[in-house]
């Protein structure tokens, strides 16, 4: 592998786990910011940001989980066609 390559597939990863933190950020966000606008309108005392904080959350971490998931999948697979290539020659 040229460094060319190289440097590009490092910018890659480096990318996706930057994105592995969007992915848990931005749920908890959302629903922090979404709870307070529902606390402010309705006159309730954090309710709704605490609810909907835990949901954030929550959701933020089962979509790492199915970032993570799918990633080990594209790894095997990747290695099983490495595989198939090495017994064809």
């Amino acid at each position: 592998m040229d460094n060319k390559t190289e440097n590009k597939t490092n910018f890659i990863k480096g990318l996706s786990l930057l994105s592995l933190g969007w992915e848990l950020a931005i749920p908890i966000f959302i629903g922090v910011l979404l709870g307070y606008q529902l606390d402010k309108l309705l006159g309730s005392r954090l309710v709704f940001t605490i609810v909907l904080l835990l949901l954030g959350i929550t959701t933020g971490f089962y979509n790492l989980y199915k970032v993570i998931q799918l990633e080990m999948l594209r790894t095997k697979v990747s290695q099983l066609i490495k595989q198939e290539d090495t017994k064809e020659e």
